[in-house]
């Protein structure tokens, strides 16, 4: 680190230092007024000549301005300044705690200090990670036709078959919810994959051993660290970045997800003395504005103000007995966010077949059938990346439901089954995403089929579904205790 953000920071240790017996348990907010500290501007420009803001030191307790961003919670707001959500809303009288907040409203948060806060600088905006309105009109494999790069020529064998560049771009983008472009980005960032004709079999650069493979599984790798960022920020349970050698960064409390996605990723993957200015304005961001260009123009937002889930129903045929063998878990990959659940036909055992069908929980339109998935687009405008849409997994490829099908809720989807992915019995595995964002299955916005609300558990695939009182464990083997029955 510079030497000026490693004196800001002995200077941020002494504050704390000093203030530990009130940091220590937040108290009432303070009748100071509010602190000189100030929401970050709009990233600077590539010449550099807007100044970044500065952050003011204040007492504890202290309300700080801040304009809400998408996706903004009270809870999730309460973890980042290190405040409980009792305190901000009676600081802000009126304000729901519930829901998703409205973006752009002003709020004044009683703060407390946190040691060794990060950078304020912005590098992409939330839409400019998702998989989500944003990316609409963009197509990878023309895009890679008009770059002289290495990338275009790639191949990879993905789920059961050889696939070209665009194709396995596609595929792990669209699985994960993540913008292609970013993807696209890093490589050019790292080695110049796309503008440089040399061969290079490693894309994405000098990655942990944990990363080692060919390009697509190292792509895999580099989505996981996306993912885990940017839903960590988002829900609460990443505050703090890792760098090597133990070393810790706060990440500043104005961020926004996108942003502390890219720099979750680059804290695993650049040297710590690297790690600053790769975060910084000539750093990535200058790449991923070269390529795209000025994204904090205007950017789209993705959750909106007070987000209510359409009526769900449970995935399978009314007066049928299923089980309930996932409690929430990942809806793709292995880390977070919690927003699939499980469910089985009973009598199936292992990885049988079943007669059974996996069925529609909404009207809709499936947009894409294959790859043991099936999209079903709630809102009918033929694109995945906007509005309410249904995730299945582990469709057989036989029966499935073709795409461009306009379904009734309760219509047929596919049998489920073990293909695609990991799985160890027949099942159907569901989620949901809004504007290409995954939603936790027990957040903000709670997973609600039919009247039963998911709940999850201690750790992944543990939990229930909760319904007027009654509740069934999750479990992967089928007993009394896990069996849903419902009557529409």
């Amino acid at each position: 680190m510079c030497r000026a953000l490693c004196l800001a920071y002995c200077a941020l240790g002494i504050l704390v230092a000093a203030c530990a017996s009130d940091t220590a348990t937040p108290g009432a907010p303070t009748a100071t007024p509010p602190a000189t500290l100030t929401p970050p501007p709009s990233p600077l420009p590539s010449n550099g000549a807007t100044p970044l803001p500065t952050r003011s030191l204040f007492g504890p307790g202290a309300l700080l301005p801040y304009v809400t961003q998408t996706g903004d919670y009270v809870a999730v707001l309460a973890k980042r300044f290190n405040t409980t959500e009792a305190e901000i809303v009676a600081a802000n009288p009126g304000l729901p705690a519930t829901t998703t907040l409205p973006i752009g409203l002003p709020l004044h948060i009683p703060a407390y200090y946190q040691p060794l806060g990060g950078t304020p600088f912005k590098i992409i905006p939330d839409s400019e990670l998702v998989y989500g309105p944003a990316q609409r009109t963009f197509s990878t494999a023309a895009y890679l036709a008009t770059q002289p790069g290495p990338v275009k020529g790639y191949s990879a064998f993905v789920n059961k078959q050889q696939r070209d560049a665009a194709a396995t771009i596609d595929y792990v983008a669209r699985q994960y919810s993540i913008n292609p472009k970013l993807l696209l980005a890093l490589m050019e960032w790292r080695t110049h994959a796309l503008t440089d004709p040399q061969p290079n079999a490693a894309p994405f650069g000098p990655l942990p051993a944990e990363a080692r493979g060919d390009w697509y599984l190292q792509m895999i790798w580099v989505a996981e660290r996306l993912t885990e960022g940017y839903y960590g920020w988002r829900t609460g349970a990443l505050l703090d970045l890792e760098l090597p050698d133990t070393y810790s960064v706060r990440i500043d409390s104005y961020q926004n997800a996108g942003t502390v996605a890219v720099q979750h990723l680059l804290a695993t993957i650049v040297p710590r003395e690297q790690f600053e200015p790769a975060i910084g304005p000539e750093g990535f961001a200058a790449t991923y504005r070269a390529l795209w260009g000025e994204v904090w123009q205007n950017p789209v937002e993705v959750l909106t103000g007070e987000l209510t889930q359409p009526p769900l129903t449970l995935p399978f045929e009314p007066n049928r007995i299923w089980t309930y063998t996932g409690g929430p878990h990942p809806a793709w990959g292995r880390l977070m966010p919690w927003s699939a659940v499980d469910f089985a036909p009973a009598g199936v055992s292992g990885c049988g077949s079943t007669a059974e069908f996996s069925r529609a929980v909404a009207d809709g339109v499936i947009l894409r059938a294959g790859d043991s998935t099936v999209i079903l687009d709630l809102d009918g405008d033929g694109y995945e990346g906007s509005g309410w849409v249904i995730f299945y997994l582990h469709i057989a490829e036989v029966g499935m439901v073709q795409p461009g099908k306009r379904v009734k809720q309760g219509d047929p989807i596919g049998h489920p089954s073990c293909e695609g992915g990991s799985a160890t019995g027949t099942h159907v595995h569901l989620a949901r995403r809004f504007n290409g964002e995954w939603l936790a299955a027990d957040g903000i916005v709670p997973l609600d089929l039919g009247g039963w609300v998911a709940v999850r558990g201690a750790a992944p695939y543990l939990g229930r579904m909760e319904r007027l009182g009654q509740w069934v464990e999750a479990s992967v083997v089928s007993t009394e205790k896990n069996r849903l029955y419902w009557v529409p």
